[in-house]
């Protein structure tokens, strides 16, 4: 399409900055809960797949979900004259979907690629939601939480954006909290670094019994893929007209966050619990089929590492 050849414009006072950008000192808790794997595919039908062709789509893969809480320390563009204007400090709080490339060529399928993708993601700041929107197509939202200031003192994870609990013409926005993540026991942490070479293998185990028809050392490269060396993200970026009917863009794009080095991993021991609200705003029971109320998350680790996130690449349409 012409629009595509068509110069940006950074005008004077647009916040929108130019990757790729440097995240230092970024410390992530993951955990890894069940969902339901037809909900999870409606939903990427619903996105990814709105720009498919006969020759290729996408699918997910297991009955797992990877939830993560990331504060990033310092954040800045290591383009100019944007790497001089300053840094920001963001925190990210994402629902990662493993996802499947399918080609097909004739009545054969193969998976060629695995991506994660980042399918529900809240910040604590409006630059970092501007940029994240406009340039890769991160589908983000403002939100407050509560995570801990240190792995040696754990303490509980919660999210809270202002939204509508009940769907309804009296309803008011207003602020919602929408899940939290408690710990069950008191135990103390799991063992630095030492863990670090299994883990991709151990996440791989969780998903073994799903039977998905995937290479295993493929599995484990996504799985371990956000440690060791680099973290494939897959897109959804849309843009609507002035009336919301029609899309002026709607692409899939691929943009790969490469860590740089890693300062610290642990695998967290004790029981941990996502305990979810219904909230239609952000209905996650019904776009993932996480489970309201309670349920049981696993593999919780700790990360402190420092990435760069790439420029964003379209996929589809070519």
């Amino acid at each position: 399409m012409a629009s595509q050849h068509l110069l940006y414009s950074h005008f004077l006072s647009n916040p929108v900055a130019k990757p790729p950008c440097r995240m230092s000192n970024a410390k992530m808790y993951g955990f890894f809960a069940k969902i339901d794997p037809l909900k999870v595919q409606n939903y990427i039908d619903s996105t990814l797949n709105l720009v498919a062709t006969d020759e290729l789509y996408f699918k997910g893969i297991g009955e797992y979900a990877l939830l993560t809480f990331t504060d990033i320390e310092k954040i800045a563009s290591l383009t100019p004259p944007f790497s001089e204007q300053g840094w920001m400090q963001e925190t990210d709080i994402i629902i990662w979907l493993p996802i499947a490339q399918v080609e097909k060529q004739g009545t054969d399928e193969d998976i060629t690629h695995l991506y994660w993708y980042p399918a529900f993601i809240c910040v604590n700041n409006i630059y970092a939601l501007i940029n994240g929107r406009e340039t890769w197509g991160y589908n983000k939202y403002l939100c407050d939480y509560q995570m801990p200031s240190s792995v040696e003192m754990l303490t509980d994870f919660s999210v809270s954006l202002d939204c509508f609990k009940h769907f309804s013409p009296s309803s008011k926005l207003q602020s919602q909290q929408l899940f939290t993540v408690t710990k069950n026991t008191a135990t103390q942490t799991g063992g630095l670094l030492s863990a670090l070479e299994d883990f991709g293998e151990q996440v791989a185990n969780l998903f073994a019994g799903d039977h998905l028809g995937i290479d295993l050392s493929l599995l484990k490269q996504l799985l371990s893929g956000f440690v060791n060396p680099q973290m494939d993200q897959i897109l959804f970026k849309q843009f609507p007209d002035g009336q919301g009917d029609k899309a002026v863009y709607q692409a899939v794009l691929h943009s790969p966050s490469e860590i740089k080095k890693i300062h610290q991993f642990k695998l967290l021991s004790g029981d941990y619990q996502l305990h979810l609200q219904q909230v239609d705003s952000f209905p996650l029971a019904q776009m993932f089929g996480l489970q309201l109320g309670s349920q049981a998350v696993h593999l919780p680790f700790y990360i402190k590492m420092d990435f760069d996130q790439l420029h964003a690449t379209q996929i589809l349409p070519t």
